[in-house]
């Protein structure tokens, strides 16, 4: 039986990260590239209305606490 992995990271914090600034989260997670998406898409929704930056980055503080980054598509 294998051992169980130790999470690295706290979900508490990465979605605190990901409210003060989009993709923070995810970049936290180690997860760079996704986290610099999260933050250039949901400027440009800020960019174009500000309803699809809001929605944008709500999505992106529940991706940031859900996930695990040792996991493909985590």
């Amino acid at each position: 039986m294998l051992p169980a992995r130790r999470q690295d990271w706290s979900p508490g914090i990465a979605a605190v990260l990901s409210l003060a600034i989009p993709g923070a989260g995810q970049m936290y997670k180690g997860r760079l590239g996704a986290g610099f998406g999260w933050l250039v898409g949901t400027a440009l929704g800020y960019l174009c209305f500000i309803l699809p930056g809001i929605v944008l980055h709500i999505l992106s503080i529940l991706n940031a606490y859900s996930g695990d980054p040792g996991r493909r598509g985590g």
